[in-house]
């Protein structure tokens, strides 16, 4: 089941979501291709049905080469849209697993697949971002592609034997899902790459290869949920040093990018896409108090040896105003929507315009996002 934390659960709270399925594909894992997922399309068939209105309804699709922490395969889950040549790509959260601590509840240890996905589909598969009856949702009418998250690594892992031999390949698999999209959907020219939780930090890892994969004439924007990269001082080196070892993260870091290489170098990632692709937008969603990403930071700070976990509320809003006011600052093309609670990721929340920090709605604060508006900007409460 898909694990978002919500308003009403309070931080050790997590909803199973999970987001339809139908046997799009072979099910020994073979590609499938955008013309095989027709919209109007119902969640349990191939053939043309009413599913659920002229968007089409969400379709699984087995990905050859994509695997979970206990070596079962996954997919992705895909929904058409009215407009083809919008698509959003949503990579779910759910943890971490660098101890024993961490993996303990990081989501989907058992494995994650089309049943998994078909569960939950009247649940929540039209919330939040998904959300194709609400007006005010600037992605009502795009694609949609889900991909679930059962690696424990922030999709950033290369390493088959990761920590305890699980098996941590989610940027191997990225890999696998970024190629089958540029394939099915030729024709996109607007690409926003989100997620949430450690999605969030996941689709902001994988940015460059994205953006390198649908090339130059696709406009690949980020729009990053509750997965602030914080600055060493904060993420500290010790715990980068942690998961990069277990994550075999040298291996999956940009090769054109030196200082991510460095000691505490992976807080150097924004900075860098910034530089590398002036013309993107990149946008990061958090709480100045994040209960549940200041869980994991604490196991770095002060320090490794002397964590304090949950890290304090009041060094970890230090933390945020670090990121927007200082190192993301000089770049015009990055921007913060910083939202004064305590509470864990925003995208799914129903509708999306039911957030807003500052005077701004979230939804008027993506569109700008997405459309480049001359009044984007950080929004702080």
């Amino acid at each position: 089941m898909i694990r978002v934390s919500t308003k009403s659960r309070g931080l050790a709270a997590a909803l199973a979501l999970t987001l339809g399925c139908g046997d799009v594909g072979d099910g020994d894992g073979e590609s499938a291709d955008a013309a095989a997922i027709e919209p109007g399309t119902d969640a349990g068939s191939t053939e043309p049905g009413d599913g659920g209105g002229p968007s089409g309804a969400w379709q699984w699709i087995d990905v050859a080469g994509a695997e979970c922490m206990n070596d079962t395969p996954t997919g992705m889950g895909v929904r058409i849209g009215a407009d083809p040549s919008k698509l959003l790509i949503f990579l779910e959260g759910g943890g971490a697993c660098f101890n024993r601590f961490t993996c303990s509840g990081v989501a989907h240890q058992n494995g994650f697949g089309a049943d998994d996905f078909a569960a939950g589909i009247a649940e929540r598969g039209d919330a939040g971002v998904f959300n194709r009856a609400d007006p005010d949702n600037p992605f009502a009418t795009w694609t949609h592609v889900f991909i679930p998250y059962c690696t424990g690594d922030i999709f950033a892992g290369a390493n088959p034997d990761g920590f305890e031999g699980r098996n941590q390949v989610g940027y191997t698999n990225m890999g696998h899902y970024t190629d089958q999209l540029v394939s099915m959907f030729p024709d996109v020219e607007v690409v926003v790459l989100s997620g949430s939780s450690a999605g969030g930090f996941g689709a902001a890892y994988n940015y460059d290869r994205v953006a390198s994969a649908f090339g130059d004439d696709v406009e690949v924007l980020l729009l990053d949920d509750s997965g602030p990269p914080l600055g060493p001082d904060y993420l500290t080196p010790c715990l980068q040093d942690i998961v990069r070892t277990t994550w075999n993260l040298d291996a999956t870091l940009p090769a054109d990018c030196d200082a991510c290489r460095e000691s505490g170098g992976l807080s150097a990632l924004a900075p860098f896409y910034a530089t590398k692709y002036p013309d993107r937008r990149f946008g990061i969603i958090t709480s100045t108090r994040d209960g549940v990403i200041r869980l994991f930071v604490g196991w770095g700070y002060p320090s490794c040896d002397n964590p304090k976990v949950p890290m304090d509320e009041a060094v970890f809003a230090q933390g945020v105003a670090q990121l927007r006011d200082e190192i993301l600052a000089p770049y015009d093309n990055a921007r913060v929507f910083t939202i004064d609670s305590g509470l864990h990721v925003w995208l799914l929340e129903d509708p999306v315009g039911s957030t807003s920090s500052g005077g701004v709605t979230l939804t008027d604060w993506i569109r700008g996002l997405v459309a480049g508006s001359g009044d984007w900007g950080d929004v702080v409460p």
